[in-house]
């Protein structure tokens, strides 16, 4: 089989004979061989190409022994001639990906001595694992050299190098290689062992920008964004900070004072809703009834902190002998509630809740937290019943 990728990248349109036809009956597919082909299969970390056979969408493009199947909705007669027609688009967007994660990984290995031992392409992101840690500011003097590499626009070498001559390369390979093995060198940069496509140079990248890293198996995980996913990337960020600047009426540059600025206000209002809280909550306590009226005592009030909640409870808990309760919220939206008792268990009323109210939520024996999408006529129904 004559691999046409192998011979130049940019061939997407070819002509390939027809050399077997088998059904899969497992998946209800036909797996199609051509005696040569355009289609680079699933392989290597990367994704296979789309496009078209004979007219049909192609499922997937697969390889084993070295053999190219075309998965297929319908059989194509042995023997016939059939048009080949690879999606340039998402070609070009795979090699941009695949050349930069070259570039990057080249750059690792010269400088820390790090393996790439996992690779993925997919659709939307690209991520490199390194068997070493990684700094976010090392990752970015990385990421300065690689465009550096880009804008040089250095060759992308494509060889199968003699065994004597492949015996002397000193090469990046994730796994032992036997028989023709594919090189992909960018001078200065990289050379390692790859079966995919790449870009002719490295200016056809165009652009790469480094998204992420966070630790991984005692080393890091890397997210890559290269040429045309790098740019539509930093468009939607461009957009987002734009929207940010005009709610915040401060300038693109300034967004993160602004944001700043505003979290600080709003810890101050927070402290001050705070203590207009405690105070709402220590008056509607002594307004209570006392302790010799009533053995339990809930209280209904709008949205409340969890600490004013819990710290109302508690006051409650030392003056009535039952179940003490807060319940925030209404009832379109439901409540969140805290609940406590100095003598009674408070697992058993959260089990009691659940199965007549619907409730969710739990806690200890003194105290238990949840919420409840019944109304507060429901909630007061199921208290005043309890024994």
């Amino acid at each position: 089989m004559t691999k046409l990728f192998y011979q130049d990248t940019h061939i997407i349109d070819f002509e390939g004979t027809v050399i077997s036809c088998v059904p899969d009956e497992k998946e209800g597919l036909f797996r199609v061989v051509l005696d040569r082909t355009a289609f680079f299969p699933e392989e290597g970390g990367q994704p296979a190409d789309k496009g078209t056979l004979g007219g049909q969408t192609v499922a997937d493009v697969r390889i084993r022994d070295d053999v190219i199947s075309h998965i297929l909705t319908a059989p194509l007669p042995v023997g016939q001639k059939v048009d080949g027609h690879v999606d340039w688009a998402q070609r070009f967007d795979f090699m941009q990906q695949h050349s930069g994660e070259h570039i990057i990984s080249g750059l690792v290995h010269k400088h820390y001595g790090y393996d790439n031992v996992g690779f993925h392409l997919g659709l939307t992101e690209v991520t490199l694992d390194f068997n070493g840690e990684l700094s976010l500011s090392q990752l970015r003097a990385i990421e300065a050299e690689a465009n550096e590499a880009v804008w040089k626009d250095l060759p992308v070498k494509v060889s199968f190098p003699p065994v004597k001559e492949l015996a002397q390369l000193t090469y990046r390979s994730k796994i032992e290689l036997s028989g023709d093995v594919r090189i992909v060198e960018i001078p200065g940069i990289d050379i390692c062992a790859c079966c995919a496509p790449h870009v002719d140079s490295t200016a056809q990248i165009g652009l790469i920008k480094i998204t992420g890293v966070q630790s991984h198996r005692g080393g890091v995980r890397v997210n890559i964004l290269c040429g045309g996913r790098a740019v539509a990337d930093y468009t939607a960020m461009q957009d987002s900070v734009a929207s940010i600047s005009v709610q915040l009426s401060a300038r693109q540059d300034r967004v993160a004072e602004a944001v700043a600025r505003l979290k600080e206000e709003n810890a101050g209002q927070k402290e001050r809703i705070n203590a207009l809280q405690a105070a709402l909550l220590e008056e509607r306590i002594n307004a209570l009834p006392s302790p010799d009226e009533t053995a339990n005592i809930l209280l209904f009030m709008d949205a409340l902190d969890n600490i004013a909640m819990r710290g109302a409870v508690n006051a409650m808990v030392e003056r009535y002998k039952g179940y003490c309760g807060i319940f925030a919220g209404d009832d379109e939206n439901g409540y969140h509630f805290i609940l406590g008792s100095s003598g009674r268990d408070c697992r058993e009323l959260a089990a009691h809740m659940r199965e007549a109210l619907g409730a969710k939520g739990g806690g200890s024996a003194p105290m238990i937290q949840g919420s409840v999408q019944a109304g507060q006529g429901a909630i007061k129904t199921f208290f005043s019943q309890l024994e």
